[in-house]
Protein backbone atom coordinates (compact mmCIF):
# COMPACT_ATOMS: atom_id res chain seq x y z
CA UNK A 1 0.00 0.00 0.00
CA UNK A 2 1.73 3.41 -0.77
CA UNK A 3 1.62 5.89 1.72
CA UNK A 4 2.72 9.07 1.89
CA UNK A 5 3.07 11.32 5.09
CA UNK A 6 4.58 14.36 5.63
CA UNK A 7 5.63 15.23 8.92
CA UNK A 8 5.20 19.46 10.70
CA UNK A 9 8.67 20.24 12.50
CA UNK A 10 9.77 23.70 14.39
CA UNK A 11 12.24 24.23 15.68
CA UNK A 12 12.36 25.54 19.58
CA UNK A 13 15.06 27.98 18.54
CA UNK A 14 17.05 29.60 15.71
CA UNK A 15 19.09 27.07 13.87
CA UNK A 16 21.50 27.08 11.07
CA UNK A 17 22.30 24.19 8.65
CA UNK A 18 23.25 23.73 5.44
CA UNK A 19 20.10 23.94 2.60
CA UNK A 20 21.26 20.05 1.49
CA UNK A 21 19.74 18.20 4.17
CA UNK A 22 18.56 14.91 2.26
CA UNK A 23 21.18 12.55 3.89
CA UNK A 24 20.52 13.96 7.59
CA UNK A 25 16.83 13.47 6.54
CA UNK A 26 17.65 9.72 5.26
CA UNK A 27 19.59 9.55 9.28
CA UNK A 28 16.11 10.96 10.73
CA UNK A 29 13.87 8.51 8.75
CA UNK A 30 16.33 5.77 9.90
CA UNK A 31 16.83 7.28 13.52
CA UNK A 32 12.60 6.82 13.94
CA UNK A 33 11.80 3.37 12.44
CA UNK A 34 15.10 2.30 14.70
CA UNK A 35 13.09 3.68 17.57
CA UNK A 36 9.42 2.06 16.48
CA UNK A 37 11.69 -1.11 15.32
CA UNK A 38 15.21 -1.62 15.35
CA UNK A 39 15.22 -5.11 13.44
CA UNK A 40 13.31 -3.29 10.83
CA UNK A 41 15.37 0.14 10.30
CA UNK A 42 18.83 -2.81 10.13
CA UNK A 43 17.24 -4.57 7.97
CA UNK A 44 15.75 -1.66 5.45
CA UNK A 45 19.07 0.06 5.99
CA UNK A 46 21.14 -3.12 4.52
CA UNK A 47 18.95 -4.15 2.03
CA UNK A 48 18.75 -3.97 -1.99
CA UNK A 49 18.95 -0.82 -4.07
CA UNK A 50 15.16 -1.00 -4.62
CA UNK A 51 14.34 0.49 -0.91
CA UNK A 52 10.36 0.76 0.04
CA UNK A 53 10.23 4.53 1.05
CA UNK A 54 11.91 7.83 -0.50
CA UNK A 55 12.37 11.29 1.52
CA UNK A 56 12.28 14.67 0.37
CA UNK A 57 14.33 17.55 1.44
CA UNK A 58 13.74 19.86 4.41
CA UNK A 59 10.75 22.70 3.19
CA UNK A 60 10.58 25.64 5.31
CA UNK A 61 11.36 29.26 4.95
CA UNK A 62 14.36 30.37 5.90
CA UNK A 63 17.24 33.11 5.55
CA UNK A 64 20.18 32.38 3.45
CA UNK A 65 23.70 33.04 5.48
CA UNK A 66 26.66 32.32 2.98
CA UNK A 67 26.25 28.59 2.48
CA UNK A 68 24.13 28.06 5.10
CA UNK A 69 20.32 28.86 6.08
CA UNK A 70 19.16 29.92 9.28
CA UNK A 71 15.52 29.17 10.38
CA UNK A 72 14.16 30.98 12.60
CA UNK A 73 12.61 29.89 16.42
CA UNK A 74 8.72 28.58 15.81
CA UNK A 75 9.10 28.00 12.12
CA UNK A 76 7.18 25.20 10.91
CA UNK A 77 9.16 23.04 8.69
CA UNK A 78 8.22 19.81 6.94
CA UNK A 79 9.68 16.56 5.85
CA UNK A 80 7.89 14.30 3.39
CA UNK A 81 8.25 10.05 3.88
CA UNK A 82 6.79 8.35 1.50
CA UNK A 83 6.05 3.69 1.91
CA UNK A 84 5.83 1.65 -0.69
CA UNK A 85 4.82 -1.26 2.08
CA UNK A 86 1.97 -0.43 4.49
CA UNK A 87 3.95 -2.72 7.07
CA UNK A 88 6.91 -0.45 6.98
CA UNK A 89 4.50 2.62 7.75
CA UNK A 90 3.48 0.64 10.68
CA UNK A 91 6.78 0.18 12.21
CA UNK A 92 7.47 3.72 11.07
CA UNK A 93 4.31 4.35 13.08
CA UNK A 94 5.35 2.84 16.43
CA UNK A 95 7.86 5.48 16.85
CA UNK A 96 5.43 7.82 17.65
CA UNK A 97 3.64 5.40 20.12
CA UNK A 98 7.02 4.98 22.37
CA UNK A 99 7.62 8.97 22.07
CA UNK A 100 4.14 11.24 22.01
CA UNK A 101 6.19 14.21 20.05
CA UNK A 102 9.58 12.81 19.57
CA UNK A 103 12.32 15.27 18.60
CA UNK A 104 13.95 14.75 15.52
CA UNK A 105 18.33 15.98 14.54
CA UNK A 106 19.08 16.62 11.07
CA UNK A 107 22.78 17.45 11.04
CA UNK A 108 23.27 19.50 14.16
CA UNK A 109 19.81 20.71 14.53
CA UNK A 110 17.15 19.76 16.75
CA UNK A 111 13.49 20.17 15.81
CA UNK A 112 10.05 18.67 17.36
CA UNK A 113 7.95 17.20 15.78
CA UNK A 114 4.53 19.01 15.78
CA UNK A 115 2.08 16.66 13.79
CA UNK A 116 2.07 13.76 11.27
CA UNK A 117 -0.65 13.54 8.49
CA UNK A 118 -0.83 10.43 6.54
CA UNK A 119 -4.36 11.27 4.69
CA UNK A 120 -4.95 13.17 1.68
CA UNK A 121 -7.78 15.31 3.80
CA UNK A 122 -5.33 18.93 2.97
CA UNK A 123 -5.39 18.92 -0.67
CA UNK A 124 -2.28 20.82 -0.88
CA UNK A 125 -0.27 18.86 1.03
CA UNK A 126 2.26 15.98 -0.12
CA UNK A 127 0.17 13.40 2.13
CA UNK A 128 -2.04 10.91 1.13
CA UNK A 129 -2.38 6.88 0.89
CA UNK A 130 -3.91 4.36 -1.68
CA UNK A 131 -3.47 1.08 -2.61
CA UNK A 132 -2.40 -0.78 -5.62
CA UNK A 133 -5.59 -2.11 -6.31
CA UNK A 134 -6.83 1.11 -6.08
CA UNK A 135 -4.30 3.10 -8.24
CA UNK A 136 -5.32 -0.05 -10.98
CA UNK A 137 -9.01 0.48 -11.20
CA UNK A 138 -8.45 4.20 -11.10
CA UNK A 139 -5.95 4.69 -14.03
CA UNK A 140 -7.18 6.80 -17.11
CA UNK A 141 -5.84 6.27 -21.12
CA UNK A 142 -4.87 10.04 -21.18
CA UNK A 143 -2.55 10.55 -23.91
CA UNK A 144 -1.07 13.32 -22.93
CA UNK A 145 0.86 13.43 -19.18
CA UNK A 146 2.22 16.28 -17.56
CA UNK A 147 4.76 15.92 -14.73
CA UNK A 148 7.00 18.45 -12.32
CA UNK A 149 10.38 17.34 -11.03
CA UNK A 150 10.24 19.19 -7.42
CA UNK A 151 13.72 18.27 -6.24
CA UNK A 152 16.82 17.61 -8.39
CA UNK A 153 16.41 14.68 -10.60
CA UNK A 154 19.19 11.92 -12.12
CA UNK A 155 20.16 8.81 -13.25
CA UNK A 156 23.28 6.94 -13.15
CA UNK A 157 25.42 6.02 -16.12
CA UNK A 158 28.19 4.29 -16.47
CA UNK A 159 31.27 6.79 -17.95
CA UNK A 160 32.50 6.72 -22.03
CA UNK A 161 34.88 4.49 -20.86
CA UNK A 162 32.84 1.84 -18.34
CA UNK A 163 34.84 2.74 -15.71
CA UNK A 164 32.55 4.42 -13.05
CA UNK A 165 29.36 5.75 -12.90
CA UNK A 166 28.22 9.02 -12.92
CA UNK A 167 25.33 11.31 -13.10
CA UNK A 168 22.94 12.00 -16.23
CA UNK A 169 21.18 15.54 -14.96
CA UNK A 170 18.91 15.72 -17.83
CA UNK A 171 15.22 14.34 -18.63
CA UNK A 172 15.26 10.74 -20.20
CA UNK A 173 11.45 9.23 -20.59
CA UNK A 174 12.68 6.02 -21.01
CA UNK A 175 14.84 6.15 -17.62
CA UNK A 176 11.92 7.93 -15.92
CA UNK A 177 9.59 5.12 -16.75
CA UNK A 178 12.09 2.46 -16.02
CA UNK A 179 12.94 3.64 -12.45
CA UNK A 180 9.08 3.31 -11.74
CA UNK A 181 8.30 0.01 -12.99
CA UNK A 182 11.39 -1.12 -11.26
CA UNK A 183 9.90 0.20 -8.44
CA UNK A 184 6.17 -1.08 -8.84
CA UNK A 185 7.76 -4.68 -9.62
CA UNK A 186 9.68 -4.68 -6.67
CA UNK A 187 6.48 -3.71 -4.54
CA UNK A 188 3.01 -4.05 -5.98
CA UNK A 189 1.28 -7.22 -6.33
CA UNK A 190 0.76 -6.88 -10.38
CA UNK A 191 4.09 -7.29 -12.42
CA UNK A 192 4.21 -5.46 -15.64
CA UNK A 193 6.41 -6.92 -18.34
CA UNK A 194 9.42 -4.74 -18.34
CA UNK A 195 10.81 -4.80 -22.23
CA UNK A 196 8.03 -4.46 -24.28
CA UNK A 197 6.83 -1.64 -22.22
CA UNK A 198 9.78 0.51 -22.47
CA UNK A 199 10.28 -0.08 -26.02
CA UNK A 200 6.80 1.35 -26.17
CA UNK A 201 8.22 4.82 -24.27
CA UNK A 202 11.05 4.94 -26.37
CA UNK A 203 8.85 4.25 -29.87
CA UNK A 204 5.74 6.51 -28.97
CA UNK A 205 6.57 9.06 -26.77
CA UNK A 206 7.13 12.54 -27.43
CA UNK A 207 8.18 15.26 -25.17
CA UNK A 208 6.39 18.36 -26.35
CA UNK A 209 7.37 20.55 -23.65
CA UNK A 210 10.15 21.19 -21.12
CA UNK A 211 10.78 23.66 -18.75
CA UNK A 212 13.71 21.89 -16.90
CA UNK A 213 16.74 23.72 -14.59
CA UNK A 214 19.76 22.23 -12.91
CA UNK A 215 20.61 21.97 -9.37
CA UNK A 216 23.46 20.86 -7.25
CA UNK A 217 22.97 18.93 -4.08
CA UNK A 218 25.63 19.45 -1.44
CA UNK A 219 25.81 15.73 0.57
CA UNK A 220 28.83 16.74 2.26
CA UNK A 221 31.39 14.00 0.73
CA UNK A 222 29.83 14.67 -2.49
CA UNK A 223 27.78 17.03 -4.60
CA UNK A 224 25.27 15.37 -7.16
CA UNK A 225 23.26 17.87 -10.08
CA UNK A 226 19.84 16.97 -11.43
CA UNK A 227 16.98 18.68 -12.90
CA UNK A 228 13.98 20.42 -11.86
CA UNK A 229 11.13 21.75 -13.79
CA UNK A 230 8.25 20.21 -15.58
CA UNK A 231 7.69 18.37 -18.32
CA UNK A 232 4.95 17.36 -21.18
CA UNK A 233 5.21 14.35 -23.22
CA UNK A 234 2.16 12.55 -25.51
CA UNK A 235 1.68 9.37 -27.07
CA UNK A 236 1.40 9.51 -30.64
CA UNK A 237 -1.43 7.62 -32.43
CA UNK A 238 -2.98 7.23 -36.20
CA UNK A 239 -6.43 7.29 -36.80
CA UNK A 240 -6.89 3.80 -36.01
CA UNK A 241 -5.65 4.41 -32.95
CA UNK A 242 -2.07 2.32 -33.07
CA UNK A 243 0.52 3.61 -32.06
CA UNK A 244 3.20 5.85 -34.37
CA UNK A 245 6.33 4.96 -34.67
CA UNK A 246 8.49 1.48 -35.68
CA UNK A 247 7.46 -0.50 -32.89
CA UNK A 248 9.42 -3.72 -32.20
CA UNK A 249 7.77 -6.51 -32.43
CA UNK A 250 8.09 -7.35 -28.38
CA UNK A 251 6.32 -4.31 -27.74
CA UNK A 252 3.83 -4.60 -30.67
CA UNK A 253 2.19 -7.65 -29.16
CA UNK A 254 0.58 -5.48 -26.36
CA UNK A 255 -1.90 -3.02 -27.64
CA UNK A 256 -1.52 0.36 -27.27
CA UNK A 257 -4.58 0.92 -25.12
CA UNK A 258 -2.98 -1.04 -22.54
CA UNK A 259 0.42 0.59 -22.77
CA UNK A 260 -1.16 3.90 -22.54
CA UNK A 261 -3.01 3.13 -19.26
CA UNK A 262 0.54 1.13 -18.11
CA UNK A 263 2.05 4.86 -18.67
CA UNK A 264 -0.85 6.72 -16.91
CA UNK A 265 -0.55 4.36 -13.83
CA UNK A 266 3.22 4.74 -13.49
CA UNK A 267 2.97 8.75 -14.10
CA UNK A 268 0.60 8.40 -10.85
CA UNK A 269 2.95 6.00 -8.81
CA UNK A 270 5.56 8.89 -9.42
CA UNK A 271 4.00 10.43 -6.57
CA UNK A 272 4.81 7.59 -4.10
CA UNK A 273 8.15 5.93 -5.78
CA UNK A 274 9.87 9.20 -6.95
CA UNK A 275 12.05 9.12 -9.93
CA UNK A 276 15.49 8.08 -10.57
CA UNK A 277 18.44 8.36 -8.37
CA UNK A 278 19.16 9.14 -4.21
CA UNK A 279 15.28 9.38 -3.71
CA UNK A 280 15.88 8.19 -0.08
CA UNK A 281 18.02 11.19 0.43
CA UNK A 282 15.75 13.82 -1.28
CA UNK A 283 16.38 13.72 -4.55
CA UNK A 284 13.76 12.81 -7.49
CA UNK A 285 10.39 13.83 -5.58
CA UNK A 286 8.13 13.88 -8.32
CA UNK A 287 4.37 14.29 -8.86
CA UNK A 288 1.84 14.58 -11.72
CA UNK A 289 0.04 17.55 -13.23
CA UNK A 290 -3.28 17.97 -14.40
CA UNK A 291 -3.32 17.65 -17.81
Amino acid sequence: MPISAVIHLIPPEDVTLRPTMGHHAHAAFLSLLRTGNPDKAEEIHAGSSQKPFTVSPLIGKGERCGNFLRIRAGTECWLRFTFLDDALFTHFGDAFLTQSLPSIRLGGATFQLSRLVASGTETKDWSGNTTYEELIESVGRETRIRLRFYSPTAFRELSPRGQKTRNQPHIDLVRCYQSWVNKWNAFAPMQIDKQPFLDFIADCSLATRLEMNTQMLDFGRHKAIGFVGGCTYEFREDGNGEAQGPMTEEASKFSTVEMVRLANLLADFAFYCGTGYKTTMGMGQTRRQGT
